[in-house]
């Protein structure tokens, strides 16, 4: 299954969508540097697509969308 970053910038109006949307679909979100990320597995580009248009209806500033093969942590 692709581990996908998907990095927007950090807005407190849009945090708390943020919050709700990772728990509706299984990811993680940090914060930090100006920046929040939501970070896991998703199962296939439909469900990227998903995520991505929910970020859109939501108003937030999409940064960088980034598939690994693997989780990634700096």
């Amino acid at each position: 299954m692709p581990h996908y970053e998907i990095v927007v910038r950090h807005d407190p109006d849009v945090d708390v969508n943020l919050a709700a949307l990772a728990s509706d679909v299984g990811l993680a979100v940090s914060t930090g540097g100006g920046r929040a990320c939501l970070d896991g597995d998703l199962v296939d580009r439909a469900a990227l697509h998903g995520v991505l248009d929910r970020l859109f209806t939501l108003g937030a500033d999409l940064l960088a969308v980034e598939r690994r093969s693997t989780r990634h942590r700096p």
